[in-house]
């Protein structure tokens, strides 16, 4: 039985952080939240749920909708300005010849959708963004649900990641050259640290 792999995308599949980061302080200072400005505010959302530190920092569902939503809208419309991660391509379409690749994020499916097509990425099952839920965790469940497997690893940059991949009882590998540093990363405890993408393979090889 294959394995599923269930990657991040920002910071594992696109070099996105420079433009997400600034989308995104913009569009949460338009909508009055000053409290997120700079480098180590936005990352620090991601050393857990987003979505959740987002609330505990007083935001309205609406106010993180209204966010969200703006965030989309810009990405939307600069997705052929993102450069994938060199050799990440390549890497996945090798992968997916022994796993089933799928993708979980806090970005939005559509966007992630159409990134993928642009940059002629077919190699994943399906797509699971943050408008299906805003848990990684609840996504996780849903992908075990669809996708039965022997192994299932969760793949991503930050710390946030690798804490819910644990959360839903699944394996992770933190990787190296995404959001968080590779001390933040290590912090995090993950089952394995790929510090290159050929690690990947690497990893996932001695899994099946």
């Amino acid at each position: 039985m294959k394995t599923v792999l269930i990657f991040d995308y920002d910071g594992v599949i696109v070099d996105s952080l420079d433009m997400f980061m600034t989308f995104f302080i913009q569009a949460c200072k338009e909508n009055g939240w000053d409290e997120i400005s700079t480098k180590q505010d936005f990352l620090a959302l991601f050393t857990g749920n987003m979505f959740e530190n987002m609330m505990k920092l007083g935001m309205s569902r609406q106010d993180i909708l209204s966010i969200v939503l703006k965030v989309k809208e810009n990405l939307t419309n600069h997705l052929n300005e993102l450069p994938l991660f060199p050799t990440i391509k390549e890497t996945l379409e090798d992968l997916s010849k022994q796993n089933t690749l799928i993708i979980s994020t806090s970005n939005d499916t559509t966007v992630v959708e159409k990134f993928l097509t642009l940059n002629k990425l077919t190699c994943f099952t399906k797509v699971y963004g943050s408008d299906l839920h805003h848990s990684k965790i609840k996504k996780i469940e849903m992908i075990k649900e669809c996708y039965p497997a022997e192994h299932y690893i969760y793949i991503g940059d930050t710390i946030g990641d690798i804490i819910e991949g644990k959360k839903a009882n699944i394996q992770t590998i933190g990787v190296t050259w995404g959001w968080h540093t590779k001390d933040q990363i290590l912090s995090s405890k993950p089952d394995y640290l790929a510090e290159s993408i050929q690690d990947l393979v690497i990893i996932s090889n001695n899994l099946n």
